[in-house]
């Protein structure tokens, strides 16, 4: 009986220290404001749905949306050739190890407008208006920007 006793005693101990000698608590995981990580400016050339070249001029600035509290980046496309010199607003997040995503947050618009950052290249998506026509039928097409980094060697 005695024997018993010191069993359980000991198997009650073994369960105690189980419980409390696992400590998972890491350092703790900070969030990392994504729209501090991917200012710039790029350089490249925008493209038509069929690959044809519109622009090779096209300059895309992009920088924090300074607001309180939100975690956003404004997108600047300005190109002499097309006269076009347009901003905008977008919800920017991280999406692997140097890769962001950016997109306006509406899943209707986010099909014809944003982009990603991928390290030092760029691809920006957009739907561009009338102001835009290229020919009788190019206006409320999607375009593609693809771009490199300012300062890039890759350019």
């Amino acid at each position: 009986m005695k024997l018993k006793s010191i069993l359980f005693l000991m198997l009650g101990v073994l369960f105690s220290l189980t419980f409390a000698a696992c400590d998972d608590d890491d350092d703790p995981v900070t969030h990392t404001d994504a729209s501090v990580l991917v200012g710039g400016t790029f350089n490249g050339s925008m493209f038509d749905e069929d690959g044809n070249e519109k622009a090779s001029d096209v300059v895309v600035t992009i920088s924090k949306f300074e607001a309180e509290n939100t975690q956003a980046i404004t997108v600047k496309i300005a190109s002499a050739t097309l006269k076009m010199d347009q901003e905008a607003v977008f919800n920017v997040a991280k999406a692997g190890e140097n890769r962001y995503t950016f997109g306006n947050g509406s899943a209707a618009a986010a099909r014809n407008t944003g982009g990603v950052i991928d390290g030092n290249d760029l691809t920006v998506y957009t739907t561009l208006s009338s102001k835009f026509k290229f020919n009788a039928t190019s206006s409320a097409k999607r375009y593609t920007i693809k771009a490199v980094k300012a300062g890039d060697l890759n350019i």
